[in-house]
């Protein structure tokens, strides 16, 4: 009947609500994300870059924003991560947390800021909805350096732990950016996980910039419930002579989709 909210409709209301409840810590970025969003819009089956993937699962669910940050052991945190000679960054539910992770980022500048702090990263180079919506609702932002001619003797391992919610579908952004400077070398590993069998909806935004001669080596694994949604976008910029291996699993989500 003409008139009636498609689920479309119903999941932009959702996710323009979560944009505007926390309208104090969204940054002009974040904003300017909104609106390209809100100019784009949903696809559906006709568009051809999305049809083979299923929206409607996940345009029917009732979003909201993580409860109080999870209280977890270092126990909880060291069973869900993988036992690496690694510098570990943790995150739960969106939010990055110091005390599970490495104190000492060796020769990595790695820097933590709210949204509304952020300075601005460069576009996008193929951007889409998903990619929009994660640059709209991510409240913190890390961004990781690695100086001209430096290389890293052990890899950045990235831990991102999501929970499910009883009354809706929790619903997490991370956003991270790596500089990597001309003839630097280093290795980086995200790592996304659920904490628990509950569904959530998890979203993420992850560019490299890698410069002239310098090398990375990256590997994704995304291992969350089969309850829960992944949508992923990584760049990749890279110099003259630089050399990138990426490399991304993901198993365990009932949808995921990641493009790079």
């Amino acid at each position: 009947m003409a008139g009636l909210p498609t689920k479309s409709d119903s999941a932009l209301q959702q996710w323009h609500h979560l944009f505007e409840s926390r309208g104090d810590v969204r940054s002009l970025q974040a904003q300017q994300h909104w609106q390209q969003l809100m100019r784009v819009g949903l696809p559906t089956r006709k568009h051809e870059n999305w049809k083979y993937t299923p929206l409607d699962a996940l345009l029917s669910q009732q979003f909201v924003l993580p409860d109080a940050p999870q209280t977890l052991s270092a126990e909880q945190v060291d069973a869900l991560a993988l036992p690496l000679d690694a510098i570990r960054l943790v995150y739960v539910d969106g939010q990055f947390q110091p005390a599970f992770s490495s104190r000492d980022c060796e020769l990595f500048e790695v820097q933590h800021s709210v949204a509304a702090e952020r300075r601005p990263l460069p576009a996008a180079v193929q951007p889409e909805v998903f990619l929009h919506l994660t640059e709209s609702l991510a409240e913190e932002v890390t961004t990781l350096r690695l100086a001209r001619g430096k290389s890293a003797a052990r890899p950045v391992y990235l831990l991102h732990i999501t929970s499910g919610q009883q009354t809706g579908m929790n619903t997490v952004h991370y956003r991270h950016h790596l500089q990597l400077e001309e003839s630097a070398e280093a290795e980086v590993i995200e790592h996304y996980v659920s904490l628990d069998e509950r569904a959530h909806f998890t979203g993420t935004r992850f560019p490299f910039a890698v410069g002239d001669n310098a090398k990375l080596t990256h590997t994704k694994l995304a291992f969350e419930s089969s309850a829960s949604y992944h949508f992923a976008h990584n760049d990749l910029v890279i110099g003259n002579d630089g050399q990138v291996s990426s490399t991304s699993f993901l198993l365990g989500a009932g949808l995921s989709r990641h493009n790079t």
